[in-house]
């Protein structure tokens, strides 16, 4: 794979994996959203389509080496950004 290097996906991996300890020690002692619900839809139709367009992506890689694509499925609906970059590393695993 050309466009993403291993230091890449793997920093990428750590970054997320920090923001997310970050934002769950941010909210979980606050009380009630201050976000109106047309703004948490409008973000709710941006990330399932940029998860649709990631997905529509690794089924092209996937057809291309010839890997199983649907054992990701499962990972991939409950979290996006991790299992692409595993599935990144594991594409260019050599064989």
């Amino acid at each position: 794979m050309f466009v993403w290097s291993k230091r890449f996906a793997i920093a990428g991996l750590v970054l997320f994996i920090l923001f997310e300890v970050f934002l769950i020690l941010q909210t979980a002692s606050q009380g009630t959203s201050t976000i109106p619900a047309h703004m948490i839809q409008y973000l709710l139709v941006n990330y399932v389509l940029l998860a649709v367009w990631v997905f529509v992506w690794m089924f092209d890689q996937a057809r291309l080496r010839g890997v199983n694509l649907w054992v990701w499925l499962l990972p991939f609906v409950f979290a996006p950004l991790p299992t692409l970059m595993v599935f990144i590393l594991v594409l260019q695993r050599r064989k």
